[in-house]
């Protein structure tokens, strides 16, 4: 684990210290490219967020589908008014609802995906906003790479308002996004997140296309590890999908980090069972056990240590991947020793179930990944 910590850190100082610059490249060789939002409700900042599709610097055609079932879901009006800011813009808004599995969000975006006009895809949810330079960043790494089947972003909370949700945040940011970077950096696997993805539609279409991932509630962890198998790799820019993170209670958080752990196990069985061989407070423990058996050493001076530097360093993590301290440190520290002390336990809980709920409907899991209506 040390070496992974390190490994991130390595990542973060040469892609997001030192961000790669735009290639000096002809305009006419980017392709046009067509962003899909999928739209459900009103997320916090939601016209902030959305709004950072119609600012990217991108030298070629780009296309804006917002996608949404209801037409009277409440971010309809947030969209109209940022086309109506935005009238170059070529922006649509497409109404309606496709069932083609029990996953919510392929259901609501595969009428976009069928509208597509272009084959570069970016998917990114409606609760991200990114910088305008990361549509051009990460095309630059496709047009370098022949082999890349997708760009991807790691997702970075910010700006918590409750207790839940700053646990949340010190997850996002610091274990979540340190792992997330190793493990991508390594690259033995897919590892993917559907936050902000960029696809070529025909390498989507040829491992069956979006509609065939709506039996997954995972779905962004399928795609990619369908691309991958069929030998198409995946790249990351020194860009964060910011998420605003949105106001929950101490229990939705722990049912969130439940659900999730849950749905992994039936997707990466074997990296979901040595999970708690990754957080802090068991190795220290271990750790502190094995030295005082073997060689007398203190264990409380050992365990203390090992998680003083560990809380140091993902705070260094934190600070240089954000470009910033949190808004309080005080809070970030406390929320980041809960959700340390708070692991094992929700892993432990998450490990034995076969069922989740998800936006008020209950799902069972299957092998694979797949789920059905419970």
């Amino acid at each position: 684990m040390w070496t992974i910590i390190g490994v991130s850190h390595c990542v973060l100082q040469r892609r997001y210290v030192r961000r790669r610059p735009f290639v000096d490249r002809p305009p006419g060789d980017y392709p046009p490219v067509t962003i899909i939002r999928p739209i459900k409700g009103l997320d916090k900042d939601m016209a902030r967020t959305l709004e950072s599709s119609f600012v990217q610097q991108y030298p070629a055609p780009v296309e804006i589908l917002f996608a949404v079932e209801d037409p009277d879901d409440p971010g309809v009006a947030v969209v109209h008014a940022l086309m109506a800011r935005h009238p170059k813009a070529r922006a649509q808004l497409l109404v309606g609802r496709d069932s083609v599995g029990i996953n919510p969000k392929v259901n609501n975006m595969v009428k976009a995906y069928a509208r597509a006009q272009h084959d570069l895809l970016w998917i990114c949810d409606s609760n991200v906003h990114t910088d305008p330079g990361t549509l051009r960043r990460s095309v630059d790494l496709l047009l370098d790479n022949k082999r890349l089947g997708v760009v991807h972003h790691v997702a970075f909370s910010e700006s918590p308002a409750t207790f839940g949700a700053m646990l949340d945040n010190a997850f996002m940011t610091t274990n979540h996004c340190r792992m997330y970077l190793a493990i991508n950096a390594v690259g033995v696997a897919s590892c993917l997140m559907g936050k902000s993805n960029i696809y070529y539609k025909s390498a989507l279409e040829s491992v069956g296309g979006m509609a065939s991932f709506g039996q997954y509630l995972a779905e962004d962890n399928m795609i990619g590890e369908a691309l991958w198998n069929a030998g198409w790799r995946h790249a990351m820019t020194g860009d964060l999908a910011r998420q605003p993170a949105e106001s929950c209670t101490f229990a939705e958080y722990c049912a969130r980090r439940i659900r999730w752990v849950r749905t992994r196990k039936y997707n990466v069985r074997a990296a979901t069972f040595f999970e708690p061989l990754t957080e802090s407070l068991l190795l220290s423990a271990l750790t502190s056990w094995a030295l005082a058996r073997l060689w007398g050493c203190s264990a409380p001076t050992v365990f203390t240590t090992l998680m003083g530097c560990w809380f140091a360093l993902d705070m260094l993590f934190y600070y240089r991947i954000n470009r910033g301290p949190p808004p309080s440190w005080p809070w970030f520290m406390l929320s980041w020793a809960c959700r340390e002390a708070l692991a094992l336990p929700l892993w432990a809980v998450a490990i034995v179930g076969h069922t989740v709920v998800w936006r008020g409907q209950r799902f069972r899991l299957h092998a694979r990944g797949a789920v059905s209506v419970d």
